[in-house]
């Protein structure tokens, strides 16, 4: 009997050390099993996490949806245009983009209402980000608003082709990727007599890619994720062409010829030393969610799936777990992850930059066109423009948004702070002066010899 019970126990034990063993050996299987997944489950988790970005981004605004209210009156502004291109590639809203563009038609008008004027306010690329976002929305670039003379706005004309900002390239690299992306998102065919070519933006493109296979803003500086990011998402429309380029680095001013593809892999060679063991790209070191939205893009733009590509992943993390980083509880996304404070707050920017980086991935996993392949976007007609347009309140001048881009915003304050500390200093030396000057006056009262002060300007002068 005893013997008996024995027997049971140790098969018993022996049972569960096996059940044990096969669970262990599984796990890591069945771990990676629900990290890839299929294409539509991961598609499915995309879009949740997008659906949250935009629930946080109308609850700031105080509404239930994301084209009304101040960001419609934003219309123009980065912070609005992003969220209405990404909102109109999702396929949401489809009622409110008429009037999205109406709003937006008038922003363009504005621009147009004093070029010479715009041209100081506005970069080339804000105006590129509005034609992207027409086209987005439905509305035709091409033929969008009227100037003051009573013509059609061509903002593909008048932003590339013959663009009246003259060379894209004067505000760097940024110019260039943002022109090519506009021409291409309805492969706009090249006017006869035009100044700026595909061909000519491509080789400004490979012109410059740095010495580790990147692109920066500045020669001499390392590869910028974002800026590597945005030139292969330029470039992608070009990939597998045996066409060569030949262009003069402006780094080694050497004579090279390349092909498109053969500049792609050393570029997404650099992007992968920047990826951090969590998934998430490196901004000169730092974390930061813009950066890893736009690898995002770079790679499902290629064609590249984030879940499995094997060089995108660190220590077990892709790009998208390093993206759910940055998210906070209330489905926003913050900006950094190494600043000096920790973020407790969503930031905007990270937000619609979060939006159409995952979009993105999401039209590669359903097999749709790629993010600025604009040409499946749903036509918006002149006169549904108008009748939406014709529905809106009339905007309060002091309602008007700063069209401005980010970067302009940044310098103006960064201007007004120089000019409040130049005052302040100014007061200063003005008290200390007086002050000086005071002491002075009395140490001559004191002396009997007013000759034993020697140059009482130049010390001044000194001062």
């Amino acid at each position: 009997m005893k013997k008996s019970c024995g027997k049971k126990l140790w098969r018993a034990c022996a049972g569960i050390l096996l059940a044990l063993a096969v669970w262990i050996t599984a796990a890591p299987y069945a771990v990676a099993a629900e990290t890839t997944g299929d294409a539509k489950s991961q598609a499915q988790e995309i879009r949740q996490i997008q659906d949250n970005i935009v629930s946080w981004k109308a609850g700031t605004e105080g509404e239930k949806q994301l084209l009304v209210g101040d960001l419609l009156d934003g219309a123009g502004s980065p912070g609005s245009d992003w969220y209405a291109f990404t909102i109109a590639r999702m396929g949401e809203e489809k009622e409110n983009q008429a009037a999205y563009l109406s709003r937006l038609q008038d922003a363009v008008e504005n621009v147009y209402a004093d070029l010479e004027d715009s041209k100081t306010r506005y970069r080339l690329s804000d105006i590129h980000r509005m034609a992207l976002t027409v086209m987005a929305c439905g509305g035709d670039p091409e033929n969008f608003g009227t100037d003051p003379d009573g013509n059609p706005i061509n903002l593909i004309r008048d932003t590339v082709w013959n663009s009246l900002w003259g060379d894209p390239g004067d505000q760097g690299i940024n110019g260039y990727i943002w022109a090519l992306l506009t021409i291409d998102a309805k492969n706009y065919q090249e006017p006869e007599g035009a100044e700026w070519t595909r061909d000519k933006i491509i080789s400004e493109l490979l012109s410059r890619q740095l010495a580790d296979g990147g692109f920066g803003l500045v020669k001499t500086d390392p590869s910028d994720v974002d800026l590597t990011s945005m030139t292969l998402t330029a470039l992608a429309p070009y990939q597998g062409q045996d066409k060569t380029y030949t262009v003069v680095n402006i780094v080694t001013n050497k004579e090279e010829t390349v092909t498109v593809d053969e500049v792609a892999e050393q570029a997404f060679a650099c992007l992968s030393k920047l990826q951090s063991d969590d998934g998430s790209m490196l901004t000169y070191g730092a974390r930061t969610s813009e950066s890893t939205s736009w690898a995002m893009l770079a790679l499902a733009s290629w064609g590249k799936d984030i879940y499995t590509d094997k060089d995108f992943i660190q220590d077990g993390n892709n790009l998208l777990d390093g993206q759910k980083a940055f998210a906070l509880s209330d489905g926003s996304m913050i900006h950094g992850l190494d600043g000096d404070e920790e973020e407790t707050t969503g930031n905007n920017m990270a937000g619609y930059q979060a939006l159409y980086g995952l979009e993105a991935v999401y039209r590669y996993k359903e097999d749709q066109n790629r993010l600025f392949d604009l040409t499946d976007a749903e036509t918006v007609s002149e006169d549904e423009i108008n009748a939406a347009g014709e529905k809106l309140p009339e905007l309060k001048e002091e309602d008007q948004s700063d069209a401005r881009s980010g970067e302009e915003v940044k310098d103006a304050v960064n201007n007004r702070t120089l000019y409040l500390t130049a005052a302040i200093a100014a007061a200063v030396v003005l008290v200390v002066v007086i002050f000086l000057t005071a002491l002075l006056k009395d140490g001559k009262r004191k002396r009997k010899a007013a000759d034993a002060m020697d140059d009482d300007d130049t010390d001044d002068d000194e001062w």
